[in-house]
């Protein structure tokens, strides 16, 4: 980052939600809050920001079951945040100066977090949503046999990061680290 500019961080928060009493109608938004601001003054509605809705891809049991309709679902989901996201992408590379009192301050945004359930996170991240897959965790490698071990140092854990995880995808090898076959678009950003 160019001297004198600093980091704006970005917090998105999602959740698939009920708008029925019946669950019939379902809305998955997804909004978005600064790190730069205080705790208790993020916690506060108004410090939130819808940003938009992801779709959900409505399909009978038989359908959601075939892995073609999981990868529309995976693809659709990725390829919107791709589009929401796309302006914080773009600042992201160049920045923004804020006006913050009577002073203007060089900012580059990054999204330093995504708060959300763990279904909702193994989607962002395209891990598995089995509990019962080799490496369940969307933050690490380690297997599920060894999850419960609080002995584990440093050096038995390997966090997934942009690198790795693509190096996986790249060489046609995502099963062996739990990924899903798409294209994540949290790799294009920096």
């Amino acid at each position: 980052m160019p001297a004198g500019s600093k980091i704006l961080s970005i917090i998105l928060y999602s959740d698939a939600t009920n708008c029925d009493t019946l669950g019939k109608s379902q809305l998955h938004p997804i909004y978005l809050s600064l790190g730069n601001i205080s705790t208790w003054r993020r916690n506060k509605q108004d410090a939130k920001q819808l940003i938009g809705y992801l779709p959900i891809i409505k399909g009978s049991n038989s359908e959601k079951q075939s892995s073609h309709f999981k990868n529309i679902v995976r693809e659709t989901f990725h390829n919107c945040l791709k589009i929401i996201l796309e302006p914080i992408q773009s600042l992201s590379e160049k920045g923004i100066d804020l006006l913050l009192g009577d002073k203007y301050i060089w900012f580059f945004p990054k999204i330093s977090t995504i708060i959300a359930d763990w279904p909702e996170a193994a989607s962002f991240c395209l891990t598995y949503k089995s509990t019962n897959s080799k490496h369940p965790c969307h933050f690490c490698l380690v297997s599920k046999e060894n999850l419960a071990d609080l002995k584990l140092t440093g050096n038995d854990l390997i966090l997934r990061n942009h690198q790795n995880m693509q190096k996986y995808f790249n060489l046609d090898d995502e099963k062996s680290v739990c990924i899903e076959s798409v294209q994540n678009i949290f790799w294009k950003f920096r």
